[in-house]
């Protein structure tokens, strides 16, 4: 289980890229009418003019699981697991939805959330990268969920920013993972 945090301003854009993709599945959903994008859109707007001094209200978060736990993520688990994600990690009390994807060979489900709550407040987001990997530690444990051994099986085309550095540097002093550090810099990352 692996939780990828972005915060932005525009909740159209934002529930038109989860809501519209193939296969895509409203799962379950808490203040906001779901009748349609729009609907869905128009009721997180509104809250947001609760305190509408927030630059990004806009709180998005992606939960993606091994394809070795596909077997148990059933709608209701990933349901389940998304909700108890947002509490460990302090959202709560606002509206959100929460949408499973399909489009990957890997399980996950979007979590769109205001991240102005119901009382006007703004969702605390400090060290939330932070607080992110650890609460899906504990939830992996807590639920049995995959564990991958080493950081070989990363697919590093697809990290960013900080996480795509911590990888650089682990296969460029790994000597066990020369090859892959080769693979890397011959596809231009830049390491080096």
């Amino acid at each position: 289980m692996i939780g990828k945090i972005v915060k932005g301003s525009a909740f159209k854009g934002c529930v038109q890229y989860v809501m519209d993709k193939d296969k895509a599945r409203l799962l379950d959903s808490d203040g906001v009418l779901t009748e349609t994008v729009q609907t869905i859109t128009n009721s997180f707007y509104t809250q947001y003019l609760m305190n509408s001094n927030i630059k990004r209200p806009v709180g998005h978060i992606s939960l993606s699981y091994s394809k070795h736990d596909a077997p148990v993520l059933t709608d209701n688990k990933m349901t389940k697991l998304a909700k108890e994600y947002m509490q460990k990690m302090g959202i709560i009390d606002s509206q959100y939805i929460i949408v499973r994807h399909e489009d990957k060979e890997h399980p996950h489900v979007h979590i769109v959330f205001n991240r102005i709550d119901n009382n006007g407040k703004t969702i605390p987001d400090k060290n939330d990268r932070f607080c992110n990997e650890k609460v899906c530690k504990e939830l992996k444990l807590k639920h049995g969920l995959y564990f991958a051994e080493g950081k070989n099986d990363v697919k590093l085309d697809r990290l960013r920013n900080h996480d795509r550095v911590k990888y650089e540097i682990y296969h460029a002093v790994n000597p066990q993972n020369g090859l892959n550090y080769l693979r890397l810099k011959a596809k231009g990352f830049g390491i080096g």
